[in-house]
């Protein structure tokens, strides 16, 4: 058929000595290794190169853990793709970046405050809308 699926990006830090791509960290919780963005930063990217190939479709999974009080798109977010604009993962593509997918994190839905829960909790009024870009190519979970 036309193409073939390539495998541009990969880490998994279940390995002894494993490493983390550059602009994340590596770093150890209940005898098990992880990679993190900086605590420094308030966004972290990694970048994988698809040789020149053009994408059409991408399939992929993350295993991803939260920490903390996760603000899925609360309003004093950046409204930019360049700035911190979800609590979450976003995965983008060429310069400029465009947005691909996002998945999102929001606190619990019994949260007091509804601006950083999921646009879809009960109670969600008030709560903020991605912004234009993400459009509804997004999951946003709690």
């Amino acid at each position: 058929g036309e193409g073939a699926w390539m495998r541009i990006g990969y880490f998994y830090t279940g390995r002894h000595l494993a490493e983390c791509p550059p602009s994340l960290e590596r770093f150890a919780y209940n005898k098990k290794w992880y990679c993190r963005r900086s605590v420094e930063g308030v966004c972290s990217s990694v970048y994988f190169d698809s040789l020149g190939k053009d994408v059409k479709e991408i399939c992929g999974m993350i295993e991803a853990y939260q920490f903390g009080s996760p603000d899925a798109f609360y309003a004093s977010s950046s409204q930019t793709i360049d700035g911190p604009y979800i609590d979450g993962i976003s995965i983008t593509q060429g310069s400029p970046r465009q947005h691909i997918w996002s998945y999102v994190v929001g606190i619990r839905n019994l949260a007091k405050s509804a601006t950083n829960q999921c646009p879809c909790s009960s109670g969600g009024s008030g709560t903020a809308s991605p912004p234009s870009f993400v459009g509804g190519d997004y999951y946003c979970d709690t």
